[in-house]
């Protein structure tokens, strides 16, 4: 059973079976749906461990609140050495095509807005305790050894991942081609942008790369608790070039085998790096 379950779940074990190391600190994968969490299950087997790498596996539902509840939630009980978070995420640059990989050096929740008497809107940056300390930032960065280790990751294995299937949502105007990996914002808020002008906006506002629903809710609540973060999304759709019908409609259009795969492979090489 893991988190997100209904009837309050116990939360989710350390990865059994032997091959984790003796009193290390696990590292925590944190997935907005269990389909997504699927693949990185699938590829470790049953031990949900990589090396003398213990794991802890963590569904935490969608949205902002939800990703920020369940995270404390592993922080607080497992004290993971680092938590990554990778799922699915749609493009913000025309760029940026199914199955490419983009790697979160920063995130921002775009949605936390600030409004003058005269009616003009304004990003008003993040906040997050440090100890009892009240901050703010307009971003917030990746740690950087994770970072390191996705760029080796990276350059290792450029265009290792398979093609996202030309007839699954794939932009007919696009020669098609091996997924990529880009460095950059992801963008979180509850909300899903599909207007071509409102995606515009935003990337020209936060330079973001794409956008999820959870991210920058995670690594709010990681900086709090002075624990290292990563995400790692790969792209679904690109609205820019390919309306999708939206919702759980996009998701049997597109093939829940497909969402996600490429970035939770992508995740576990990325542990297997540090491990």
């Amino acid at each position: 059973m893991t988190l997100g379950e209904k009837n309050h779940p116990p939360l989710p074990e350390i990865g059994s079976g032997g091959q984790g190391g003796v009193g290390q600190p696990p590292v925590a994968i944190v997935c907005a749906m269990e389909w997504e969490l699927a693949h990185a299950r699938s590829a470790l087997g049953p031990g949900e461990a990589i090396g003398e790498q213990p794991l802890v596996l963590a569904v935490c539902g969608v949205g902002m609140v939800s990703a920020a509840a369940q995270t404390q939630a592993v922080v607080l009980r497992y004290a993971p050495r680092a938590v990554i978070n990778y799922g699915c995420a749609g493009a913000h640059r025309a760029d940026l095509l199914p199955g490419d990989i983009v790697v979160g050096t920063q995130v921002v929740a775009y949605d936390s807005i600030r409004e003058s008497p005269d009616g003009e809107l304004r990003y008003g940056g993040m906040f997050y305790l440090e100890g009892t300390q009240q901050c703010r930032v307009d971003v917030l960065n990746a740690d950087h050894d994770l970072l390191a280790a996705a760029q080796r990751v990276a350059e290792a294995h450029v265009e290792r991942h398979e093609p996202w299937p030309a007839e699954l949502g794939w932009p007919a105007s696009v020669v098609h081609r091996a997924p990529r990996v880009a460095f950059g914002t992801v963008a979180s808020a509850d909300r899903w942008n599909r207007s071509a002008e409102t995606i515009g906006r935003l990337a020209a506002m936060h330079d973001s790369l794409c956008e999820d629903m959870e991210a920058a809710a995670i690594g709010l609540v990681c900086a709090s608790q002075a624990v290292p973060f990563l995400t790692i999304k790969d792209i679904s759709n690109n609205e820019l070039l390919r309306a999708t019908r939206g919702g759980t409609a996009m998701m049997e259009e597109l093939g829940v085998d497909q969402i996600a795969r490429r970035a939770a492979a992508f995740t576990l090489e990325v542990i297997r790096e540090l491990a």
